[in-house]
């Protein structure tokens, strides 16, 4: 069966050699008027506004007819009345030769042999002309196709009518979308009719991410949803929808598709989907807080007292794969999955330090003590030093500073005059005898594995403490200082104690491993002689006569301190030097008294220690005083 075009209008004018039967040949399309179809009425769901082509009704049969039904008004051609026509056409032919062959036999006057020929000649033509005629006016040779009707039956439809039926630029009567009727509407008709009975929120969107065990809620306030409506709209128009280069048999499928939708209604639905815009700035603001490196647990108060303390728990760190989660969350949307949980693409990083770990780890790992002399004012500040570092906590990776952790020594903060040394030589400061403690602390820092980032030593060996394990501090110029290299916290516990005047230095921290034990040790490289000379200096504040030893005799020495650990059984794992102290010789240094009872100065000889110009006393039995030559330690 060839094509139709639908493009071109108007019958074809040949008849076929096999009378009425589908010729093959190209279908030319004509639209013919619309009073060749006949409209039934509305049968099964077909809508109001429905129309489908159907036969005109049957009529009584006449008397003497054929009992064959006449299909004229639908431009159906009966082949049997066709037939009986030519037949009767046929015998009017041979009754008129009869008629003259019978006049011709009786005696009257022959006609020309010519016209005798002709005659019968033009009798053919004119009734071939007039049946021609009539063959064309009935439609003889128009194309039809068989056609399914709405009410079950068949019947033969010419194809241009057929064509003018289902050529419209209107929806199809019984064609449904979101339930709403939208035959005989425009495409903007039905959209508009659709669109005002969508609701703008059909859904509620609660969609959670999922991180490391715990459910976190997206905001999707101000979600807007989007619907396929145009789509849908397209599809359900496209339906029987002819294209112009059509063959017959998809022009009677189309036609018998647009007949059925009147008794069983096409359905159609739209859907929707939330908008992607702002759903990555949603999953973004919730997620950039976990985006986090992990912490550590750490202690966050000790009590000095009972050494009972606090620990901050630790926390895991996220490395969030921001893009990747909300290409999963954008996905749940797409299928229309409003409900769920979204687990998040991250990475989760263990922290290296838990609560459990310090529990485990964490406790005393070094102390040290240093016997204090009976002067008050020296061990007041002494006591008031420790009390001021008492308890402090260095988190990891910063440095502890004597001067800043003990502040200025004044009279404000308690501290009181004791002699401290300076130059080399014992002078009265406030604040004197706190060095011992700094130098206590610098012991217990050693012996906890850490190491000083800032040390002196004094200007002559201590007595307090071995030789080269000492560390002078002086506000604010000399200082000591260690930095915790350690993971975990530094806890500072110190206090002086009266009862046997000792001075207690302990550290806290992350126990050494496998029991481990660590000794400061040092070790005199070089002595030399001790001065035999001695310096008198005049102070003219003490009566004249009187004399104080300001500073001993001292050997030049040079001594090497060490960092030795040993093991469990007290064998030793490593030794680690940690400082050279260089001492000095110092002579004897006496202070010898000038003032005179009248208020003025006698005069000293500097390498003797002898006055002038001393009044002649009045002899008298006198009690020699023995010289003090060891002056208390600063």
């Amino acid at each position: 069966m060839k094509k139709v075009d639908a493009r071109n209008s108007g019958a074809g004018d040949k008849r076929s050699d096999k009378g009425q039967k589908n010729t093959g040949k190209q279908l030319v399309v004509k639209k013919e008027p619309a009073a060749k179809m006949s409209l039934p009425a509305k049968t099964g769901k077909a809508s109001a506004s429905s129309k489908q082509l159907s036969p005109a009704p049957k009529s009584e049969k006449p008397a003497g007819s054929s009992g064959e039904f006449d299909y004229s008004m639908l431009g159906v051609t009966s082949k049997k009345r066709q037939q009986q026509k030519t037949k009767q056409a046929q015998a009017k032919q041979k009754a008129r030769a009869a008629e003259s062959k019978s006049r011709t036999r009786s005696g009257k006057p022959r006609t020309p042999l010519a016209i005798i020929i002709m005659t019968p000649l033009v009798i053919v033509a004119a009734l071939g002309t007039f049946y021609f005629g009539y063959l064309l006016k009935t439609g003889y040779f128009r194309e039809t196709i068989v056609a399914s009707m709405a009410d079950g039956s068949t019947a033969n439809l010419f194809v241009e009518d057929a064509l003018a039926y289902i050529s419209t630029d209107k929806f199809f009567p019984g064609t449904l979308i979101d339930g709403i009727d939208v035959g005989g509407m425009t495409k903007e008709q039905a959209k508009a009719a659709v669109v005002a009975a969508q609701p703008k929120s059909p859904e509620k969107v609660a969609i959670s991410l999922s991180l490391d065990g715990k459910e976190y809620d997206l905001d999707f306030s101000n979600v807007s949803f989007e619907y396929n409506t145009d789509d849908v709209i397209n599809e359900a128009y496209s339906l029987y929808r002819l294209k112009g280069d059509e063959d017959n048999a998809t022009l009677t499928e189309y036609f018998n598709g647009v007949q059925a939708l009147t008794v069983d209604p096409k359905e159609y639905q739209t859907a929707y989907t939330v908008k992607h815009e702002g759903v990555e700035e949603t999953v973004k603001e919730l997620l950039e807080k976990f985006h986090l490196e992990p912490v550590n647990a750490s202690i966050s108060t000790f009590d000095a007292d009972s050494r009972a303390y606090t620990i901050i728990p630790e926390k895991k760190g996220y490395k969030i794969n921001i893009p990747a989660t909300t290409e999963k969350v954008k996905a749940m949307l797409d299928s229309r999955n409003y409900v769920g949980i979204v687990p998040v693409e991250a990475e989760i990083i263990s922290p290296e330090i838990t609560e459990a770990s310090i529990n485990e780890t964490f406790g005393r790992i070094s102390s040290c003590t240093s016997k204090t002399t009976r002067n008050s004012n020296r061990n007041n500040n002494i006591k008031k030093a420790c009390a001021y570092m008492n308890g402090y906590i260095l988190k990891p990776g910063k440095e502890f500073s004597f001067n800043k952790v003990v502040g200025q020594r004044t009279a404000s903060r308690g501290f009181k005059e004791a002699k401290v040394i300076a130059g080399g030589q014992y002078e009265m400061g406030l604040g004197g005898g706190i060095c011992q403690v700094s130098s206590t602390l610098y012991n217990a820092v050693i012996m906890a594995g850490l190491t000083a980032s800032e040390r002196h030593p004094h200007a002559f060996p201590s007595t307090y403490l071995p030789m080269g394990q000492d560390a002078t501090v002086d506000w604010p110029h000399l200082d000591f200082k260690f930095k915790n290299t350690t993971d975990s916290e530094i806890i500072v516990v110190a206090w002086w104690s009266k009862s046997d005047r000792v001075c207690h230095v302990e550290l806290y921290g992350k126990k050494l491993p496998d029991g481990q034990k660590i000794k400061f040790e040092s070790k005199t490289t070089s002595k030399g002689k001790t001065p035999s000379t001695v310096e008198y200096v005049e102070d003219p504040d003490m009566k004249a006569g009187e004399t104080e030893v300001v500073r001993s005799a001292h050997y030049a020495c040079t001594v090497v301190s060490y960092q030795v650990w040993y093991d469990k059984n007290g064998k030793e794992i490593k030794r680690k030097k940690v400082s050279t102290s260089n001492f000095r010789a110092y002579t004897k240094k006496v202070a010898v008294g000038t003032l005179l009872p009248n208020g003025k100065h006698a005069k000293l000889d500097t390498k003797t220690g002898k006055l002038s110009g001393m009044p002649t006393p009045t002899p008298k039995p006198t009690k020699a005083t023995k010289a003090t030559t060891k002056p208390p330690e600063a």
